[in-house]
């Protein structure tokens, strides 16, 4: 069991080999000129369509389909989704990603661009390319066999080729920097904090771009959340009263500032561009901080698994479960439980999408 603690020390992944070294930013090219967007609507903003990249977070199933053993396609995952399946979805039920578009009026549920019976429509209103155990350093991606951010680009334009136009209300969506954030500690990373930051925020500004020149309008990115008070993490390095790892938040809101200005900047030469950071730090501090004011009663241990240590194929069949995973704000010992997801995207929508 203490052999595999490592494994647990990566969000939403098992580690499988050394860090490499990370790969420069990919050259992009000039954004074109684009129309400015319609004004906000007073209540929710409506999109057509959403198109996820990303992590665990909001991965609805694709490392189903790749060869890797970060995986949630099996019981107890899945235990609240609708038909209590199992769909690759790292929690108890429907995830974040699939609570944003049912706000903004896309659809109940986003499925993995990966999966084989996508009709044109389900295609049309927005798919998820997100993988597991994936981050902005490839080195975190080969670690734990994720999907890479260029793979997760290509199969964008295979998408793209599919579909036609994108709308340009079109919302795209990215969630990275957790993984990379708590392996830059598990490897004992030679860079600083500050110059890991700097590529975080280098990789995640050139993605954005990238996605830029390809037509996209409208681009939300998360910052990275306070990786240092889940579960595991307060229990890895938290100290014997688990409190949240101080070193992990500070590497994420060290990012999050960076990510911020860049996209400022970015934004501020490109008027007809929406681009919109979601400050998830605060949003899901402030949860944790009033769980009980929430609904909540436990926002310091997960309900899967033992001592909190249970993530992918260690939250399994065999696992220990609570009796309420709505009551509590973790489901497994690195990601949110349903009811916690709802909560959170509540207060995003409140803040950002209105």
């Amino acid at each position: 069991m203490y052999n595999m603690i490592p494994a647990l020390l990566v969000l939403g992944g098992v580690i499988t080999g050394v860090r490499a070294a990370a790969p420069p930013p990919v050259p992009v090219p000039v954004p074109p000129k684009v129309p400015a967007a319609p004004p906000a609507a007073a209540g929710p903003l409506k999109y057509p369509a959403l198109l996820a990249f990303g992590d665990s977070i909001i991965d609805t199933g694709n490392n189903n389909y790749i060869r890797t053993i970060v995986r949630a396609n099996f019981p107890p995952y899945g235990r609240d989704f609708p038909g209590h399946k199992a769909t690759g979805r790292f929690s108890d039920g429907r995830i974040s990603v699939d609570f944003l578009a049912a706000a903004l009026g896309v659809k109940e549920n986003v499925p993995p661009y990966l999966k084989k019976d996508l009709t044109l429509d389900d295609l049309k209103t927005g798919v998820s390319f997100a993988s597991a155990g994936s981050g902005y350093d490839n080195a975190t991606c080969r670690t734990m066999s994720a999907l890479t951010m260029e793979q997760q680009l290509k199969m964008f334009l295979e998408y793209k080729a599919k579909v036609g136009t994108i709308p340009d209300q079109a919302l795209y969506l990215l969630v990275w920097g957790s993984n990379d954030v708590v392996e830059h500690f598990t490897f004992g990373d030679p860079m600083s904090v500050e110059q890991y930051s700097d590529l975080m925020s280098q990789r995640a500004i050139t993605f954005i771009q990238t996605l830029i020149s390809l037509g996209a309008k409208r681009i939300a990115l998360t910052g990275a959340p306070p990786v240092g008070c889940v579960p595991s993490q307060r229990i890895l390095s938290g100290g014997i009263r688990r409190q949240c790892s101080p070193d992990r938040n500070q590497l994420a809101s060290m990012f999050n500032n960076k990510i911020k200005g860049k996209m400022a900047t970015l934004g501020a030469k490109l008027p007809g561009v929406t681009l919109t950071f979601i400050d998830l730090y605060a949003i899901f501090e402030d949860v944790i901080h009033r769980h009980e004011a929430l609904g909540f009663k436990n926002a310091r241990d997960s309900c899967c698994g033992f001592l909190g240590l249970a993530v992918a194929v260690l939250c399994n069949f065999a696992s220990p479960v609570c009796a309420e995973p709505a009551k509590y704000v973790f489901w497994d010992s690195y990601h949110p439980s349903s009811s916690a997801y709802k909560v959170i995207i509540d207060l995003v929508v409140e803040k950002y999408f209105r």
